[in-house]
């Protein structure tokens, strides 16, 4: 029996996408593999009431004695303690971990494609990634802002972002190209838990309350998002005037930010629920579309695979152009059967993501990632 130990930064946000590993654990073993964390306070989400920082930095240095077989560390790039410091100290501590271990995996917990973190590539055995370039030859190069998507709009619209402007994402080498794995998308993590079932229920997922899609609905479109960066949230900004000049169809005021309980309900009432990109681009509205029968339109995904793969054109989502110039022409086809049936199909799939199946599934794909 090998064991993989799991480190990661104390969020929240990581907390929730780490839950399929335990909730497989009994999946995991008839593997061959025991998944644990390395410390029994790990188990439970704290981060409301800890110092992260105090508690990242412990798991750490506790990381860097003893001797463990498969570590994973699930770090996000742009907030956890150990990626503020600067790349040598960074490095030092992860080449430490890598001499009390048999195997180190670092887990990528970024939103988008890109925002690599490769730097780290020369002293990890794999790098996981949730959702991946289908071209991974394109990881060799870097992009505008460190995602594709921020390439696209510079070119086209000559855009400009002080904040990510400068930085910089180290590109992959080709000696390290096959060291790179998928992981797993925010979809099947504890994304619909309350903080007092994420508390009581360590060892598993909560199941979401899924709402037909022929379920009767009042609202034609549902749209709110912040728009954050000029390139980065170029398409939100998008969304916010297109869904704004809309007169022939009903939808939410997307200027406006209301409570969560109210966008719940919203979204629940929603015949479709609109998506694009931000930081990233997966994010929990998709996943809130497939639970609250709505059908998803959504900026097309078809650059990049994920696991499990729920972006399936015109058959989980319906795609529009990044440029989004074919904008109206989808809306004006909300009332089709077509649409119905994709809101359909897109719920089907993702309540087979909450079985024992689909545990013994997640634990195979995760295994074989390890082991080719």
């Amino acid at each position: 029996m090998r064991t993989i130990t799991v480190l990661y930064d104390q969020s929240a946000y990581t907390y929730r996408w780490l839950k399929p590993l335990f909730a497989a654990k009994n999946e995991f073993k008839s593997c061959g593999y025991k998944v644990e964390y390395i410390s029994f306070m790990d188990y439970l989400p704290l981060n409301q009431i800890i110092d992260v920082v105090k508690r990242e930095r412990y798991i750490l240095n506790k990381a860097m004695k003893g001797h463990r077989d498969i570590v994973f560390m699930a770090f996000h790039h742009s907030s956890s303690w150990i990626c503020s410091l600067d790349e040598v100290k960074k490095n030092e501590i992860i080449k430490k971990i890598k001499k009390h271990c048999n195997k180190l995996i670092w887990l990528d917990t970024a939103d988008s494609t890109g925002t690599c973190s490769f730097e780290v590539m020369p002293y990890v055995d794999l790098y996981f990634k949730k959702h991946i370039l289908k071209d991974r030859s394109l990881y060799l190069k870097s992009f505008w802002g460190g995602r594709i998507f921020c390439q696209y709009y510079h070119d086209k619209l000559h855009l400009e972002d002080e904040t990510i402007t400068n930085t910089n994402y180290e590109p992959l080498k080709k000696e390290h190209f096959n060291k790179l794995r998928l992981s797993w998308n925010v979809g099947i993590g504890d994304l619909f838990a309350t903080r007092t079932q994420l508390f009581l229920h360590p060892y598993s997922r909560v199941v979401p309350k899924f709402i037909s899609p022929l379920s009767k609905k009042t609202l034609d479109l549902q749209y709110r998002g912040s728009s954050y960066s000029p390139i980065a949230g170029y398409q939100r900004q998008q969304c916010l005037e297109l869904v704004m000049k809309l007169n022939h169809i009903s939808h939410s005021d997307a200027s406006k930010k209301v409570p969560k309980e109210e966008y719940i309900k919203e979204g629940q009432n929603a015949k479709v629920i609109l998506s694009p990109f931000g930081w990233g681009e997966i994010c929990g509205r998709d996943f809130e579309a497939f639970v609250y029968g709505a059908t998803m339109i959504k900026p097309n995904m078809n650059h990049c695979i994920t696991y499990p793969e729920v972006y399936i054109e015109n058959v989980t989502y319906i795609p529009i152009n990044w440029s989004f110039s074919d904008f109206d022409e989808i809306i004006n086809q909300i009332e089709s059967v077509k649409f119905k049936d994709v809101a359909i199909e897109a719920q089907e799939l993702y309540k087979n993501y909450f079985n024992k199946n689909f545990n013994k599934e997640f634990a195979k794909h995760i295994v074989n990632e390890l082991e080719r």
